[in-house]
């Protein structure tokens, strides 16, 4: 089987309905249940039914799962000890399944499965020849093992460290040491259809098992088989000088759970800090993490200091154009008709103005050669991006040949050339009518002045009147659009605040001053006034109604007359916005302790190499720490993360199971620094490898909870 850096296992699992009280739902096919336990993390199951072992169904299950799973054979047996009855399985090696199941059909041969109960010395004398796993039910796990008849298993058995409790839960399995015994926790699953779920609860193995007989020798705590097992778990050796002593500090550091603890005072954040440096200073983002719950709004902006939004992304029009075409509009008056009366009645005296009739020459129409330009412009534009997005994609560089290449560029660029000459043809024929109608103004005025006579006038200015009417119209129906739209509120998952509360909220709302807005909670999000918004959005909305009135350019003149309205330019100065958290949809103040939980939260969900924790207990309950705290941190071990904790919290030095632990305590002339693991259960001075400490033993003296972390407590190991 190949190395997983953690895999689950299911020590206790059932494929028969072998008593009359098991459920009809425990059968499953080979098939089924080699499909189930795939789709799960469970790479160990030991199939251990009701006093029966059926070694053809193990056989085909042992084919099926292959090389991807550990199929272990194993058999739940009804045992009777001096009266007190309880739950006996044997696990033992799949290359003994064979006579395991003669060894079994011996034993059971004249009883049926609802019927059979042995006792401790006929079990020992049927199966210890095996060098199986005895796992009994133990305490709260019914019906569980006594502990008289638990002691006479392991003071005759040849192979007491491979004696375990099943537990109603419990913590990585055969290498938590509860009560004297390793624990484990199996899912004695009742109904194949919830096992999927169930999987996720069953424990994790934090060393790599390759084989029956390789747990076998984690569980005698061997340092070889430990040591080769760690030497496959990506580490480096650092070289730290923490103290101001300037001595060096070597530690073999982890891609995965790495902690310092010891009593206050002994140095634990100055190696952090010096962890810190030393990632920091070889490119890698690292610093130490220290609770800051004081700090959580600034952390998260509350008051949005650095909060911007892009209105393009929400399909919103700045209005950059439209503002300040609106904020320069004025009238384009009519043509009086006493022009043209003067016109047609007038009576030259001069005799050179009946020979100069320029001021009667029409002006020619620019409104056709305009757009006829401007649709070669764009049409230009278009074809040169075209052709630079065919040279820059890779996508169409895939499908096309060379020669395919070549022909779509030649003649997209004999086609950019053609439209660049008409594009400066119909420019210089807009721009010629353009200065033609200069010049006949010109004219027109000036013979108007020399012969006193006035020129015909050249039209009614009513187009003129009503365009600009409608550009005024058009203008600010657009400005009132962009301000109408509604902007999704941005929601952000801070943190889970534990079972009682549930999961916390950082919410961004935005939107725009509309004119009725009186929020107080509200702020502008740039340095323009809420005042001054709020009477610029009301001006547009009346210029927009009284765009056909006779005061509109009343409210034109009233909407530039606001102060400070050059300071609007867009309509994103017109943006209010307020940011919370929230608890079930509702505004809520997190208190210090939850702050607390949130950073922690978001500290250990930010992605990257190294996560520095110094004290990460602080202000947290141990209900917290299980519950939310160490499955993320272990989740962040999991995903090959290096993780560095000082702790003086049981919970997280001890639940964790680190791969490496420095423990820092005071000792003659200064402190002493020991190096250890839980798998060996021993810390080695670094300056005398003879000098060696018990892991448990410390943990449970200097870390808080200690003695409470090593036994079956509450909600972490289920005596419930």
């Amino acid at each position: 089987m190949g190395f997983l850096t953690e895999m689950k296992i299911d020590i206790h699992a059932h494929t028969k309905k072998c008593k009359s009280g098991d459920a009809p739902t425990r059968e499953i096919s080979p098939e089924d249940f080699c499909e189930t336990i795939l789709s799960t993390e469970v790479r160990i199951i030991a199939i251990t039914n009701h006093n029966v072992f059926d070694l053809d169904q193990y056989k085909e299950i042992e084919t099926r799962l292959g090389t991807d799973a550990q199929a272990w054979p194993g058999i739940e047996l009804d045992t009777l000890e001096d009266v007190s009855r309880g739950h006996l399985l044997v696990v033992v090696s799949p290359t003994v399944a064979g006579e395991f199941s003669e060894a079994v059909e011996e034993l059971t041969k004249d009883s049926t499965p609802d019927g059979f109960a042995a006792t401790i010395e006929e079990v020992l004398k049927a199966f210890d020849v095996f060098n199986p796993l005895y796992v009994a039910h133990y305490k709260h796990k019914m019906p569980s093992l006594s502990d008289d008849a638990l002691e006479k298993l392991e003071t005759t058995t040849g192979h007491p460290s491979c004696v375990i409790k099943e537990v109603t839960n419990s913590i990585s399995a055969g290498i938590y040491v509860s009560h004297g015994h390793a624990s484990v926790y199996g899912s004695d699953v009742h109904d194949w259809a919830t096992y999927e779920e169930l999987s996720h609860e069953l424990p994790d193995l934090r060393l790599p098992v390759d084989s029956f007989e390789h747990f076998c020798l984690l569980l005698k705590k061997d340092p070889t088989t430990i040591n080769t097992v760690l030497d496959r778990k990506t580490s480096e050796t650092l070289e730290l000088c923490p103290f101001d002593d300037g001595s060096t500090l070597r530690i073999k550091a982890f891609n995965d759970i790495n902690v310092v603890f010891g009593p206050k005072g002994t140095g634990k954040t100055c190696i952090l800090k010096a962890i810190a440096k030393h990632y920091s200073e070889n490119g890698i983002d690292a610093s130490v993490y220290e609770s800051a719950s004081d700090r959580l709004n600034e952390i998260f902006d509350t008051k949005g200091k650095d909060l911007t939004i892009n209105l393009d992304d929400y399909h919103i029009n700045y209005c950059t154009t439209e503002i300040e075409a609106l904020r320069d509009a004025s009238e384009v008056g009519v043509t009086s008709l006493s022009k043209y009366v003067a016109y047609f009645d007038a009576k030259s005296t001069n005799r050179n103005a009946k020979k100069i009739l320029l001021k009667d020459i029409e002006p020619e129409e620019e409104g056709s050669a305009k757009r006829e330009f401007t649709e070669f412009n764009k049409a230009t534009e278009t074809t040169a991006a075209f052709l630079e997005f065919l040279a820059d994609d890779p996508s169409v560089n895939k499908e096309l040949s060379e020669e395919e290449r070549a022909d779509v560029k030649r003649i997209l660029s004999e086609l950019l050339e053609r439209l660049n000459k008409r594009e400066w043809s119909t420019f210089s024929g807009w721009k010629e009518i353009c200065l033609l109608n200069s010049a006949i103004e010109a004219f027109r005025k000036e013979v108007e002045r020399k012969t006193g006579t006035p020129a015909k006038p050249t039209t009614t200015g009513f187009r003129g009147y009503a365009m600009n009417r409608l550009k005024i119209e058009i203008n600010a129906t657009e400005i009132v659009k962009s301000v109408d739209t509604v902007i999704p509120m941005q929601s952000e998952h801070v943190g889970d605040l534990g079972s009682n509360k549930g999961g916390l909220e950082f919410r961004t709302e935005l939107q725009f001053q509309s004119g009725e807005i009186t929020d107080g909670a509200l702020s502008s999000l740039t340095s323009v006034k809420k005042g001054v918004q709020k009477k610029f959005i009301t001006r547009v909305r009346k210029i927009l109604a009284h765009a056909y009135a006779d005061d509109l350019f009343q409210w034109i003149a009233e909407l530039n007359e606001i102060e400070d309205v050059e300071d609007v330019k867009t309509v994103y100065e017109l943006l209010l916005f307020k940011r919370y958290f929230a608890l079930d949809g509702n505004p809520y103040s997190p208190s210090s302790g939850e702050a607390s939980m949130v950073m922690l939260q978001r500290e250990l969900g930010t992605d990257k190499e190294v996560y520095i924790l110094d004290e990460p207990e602080r202000s947290l309950g141990n209900e917290y720490i299980n519950d939310v705290i160490v499955p993320l941190i272990k989740e962040r071990a999991r995903a090959g993360k290096k993780v560095f904790i000082a702790t003086h919290d049981a919970n997280i030095a001890v639940r964790t199971l680190p791969y490496s632990s420095v423990y820092r305590c005071p000792g003659k002339g200064g402190y002493r620094t020991y190096i250890g693991n839980p798998f060996l259960s021993n810390l080695v001075n670094l300056d005398d490898a003879s000098d060696q400490l018990d892991w448990k033993t410390i943990s449970m003296k200097t870390l808080e909870g200690g003695e409470e972390a090593f036994g079956e407590r509450g909600q972490i190991y289920g005596n419930n």
